[in-house]
């Protein structure tokens, strides 16, 4: 009985150490992907899983290349994610109903026009994907931006506002060393 208790506590503790492995959509408001590292203290948008959250950013670790990348560590609200994927999200308005939704690219160029491509829906549907139909740059200054028009799903769509968006995985946590004082006196009770 002692060794079947010392496993479900072994067991337990090892699954406090394992990574949460949270996935989260973010935008941040007002910066082009090409844009230096936010500073501290920035605020994050969540897509999803839970659309307007908002999220403080406490720290950021850049990979060394001086803008937000994949392979860069942010920490928010005191939790450490990895950045794995960064693009731009695209705001669009249907102009007639006035309903919002948010895409990301698929196109590893994600600033690229993209027609014929595959869009992703970050918001209200997620992981909806549509075709990029048509592109009508409005600004004409070559590149998918505000103020430009797109067709998607055979709806026309206008381009509100495009923001700096990046997908984390939160980091495992840590075992700290008292844990492993616990782990190492269970088998000394054998």
């Amino acid at each position: 009985m002692k060794h079947c208790a010392a496993i479900v506590a072994i067991v337990g503790i090892a699954a406090l150490a394992m990574p949460a492995g949270a996935q989260l959509y973010l935008d941040f408001a007002g910066s082009p992907i090409r844009d230096s590292v936010p500073a501290d203290c920035s605020e994050w948008h969540e897509l999803f899983p839970s659309f307007c959250v908002i999220h403080h950013q406490d720290a950021y670790e850049d990979n060394g290349d001086g803008i937000v990348s994949p392979c860069d560590v942010i920490v928010l609200n005191g939790i450490r994610y990895h950045v794995d994927w960064v693009g731009p999200t695209f705001e669009l308005e249907d102009l007639n109903t006035g309903e919002r939704v948010w895409y990301e690219p698929t196109d590893p160029n994600p600033y690229a026009t993209g027609v014929c491509s595959m869009w992703h829906q970050v918001a209200p549907d997620f992981c909806l994907a549509h075709h990029l139909d048509g592109w009508e740059d409005g600004n004409e200054d070559g590149i998918l931006n505000e103020c430009d028009t797109v067709w998607i799903g055979g709806r026309e769509w206008h381009v509100a506002v495009v923001n700096l968006d990046i997908t984390v995985t939160e980091e495992p946590s840590p075992v700290s060393q008292k844990s492993w004082s616990v782990i190492k006196s269970l088998f000394s009770t054998f």
